[in-house]
């Protein structure tokens, strides 16, 4: 079976719900914090919020997108 997102008619508006696209992903759920999260974390454990072990342990986690939806 060969499947071309190019001709999908809801390309780019429900990518999101879409089961290919959920079978197909090809990214961890989990991923390394980036720059700026590495920082906000840091700043927790220096504040005292969380301990220096959580801190090292913290991860981004990718979350699938929730289009919002409106009423009326």
């Amino acid at each position: 079976m060969q499947i071309d997102c190019d001709t999908c008619p809801v390309r780019d508006r429900h990518c999101a719900e879409c089961m290919v696209t959920a079978l197909l992903q090809l990214a961890p759920l989990e991923q390394r914090l980036d720059g700026d999260e590495r920082r906000a974390v840091d700043g927790l454990a220096s504040a005292g919020l969380i301990t220096a072990q959580e801190a090292m342990a913290a991860t981004a986690r990718i979350e699938p997108w929730k289009p919002l939806r409106s009423t009326g």
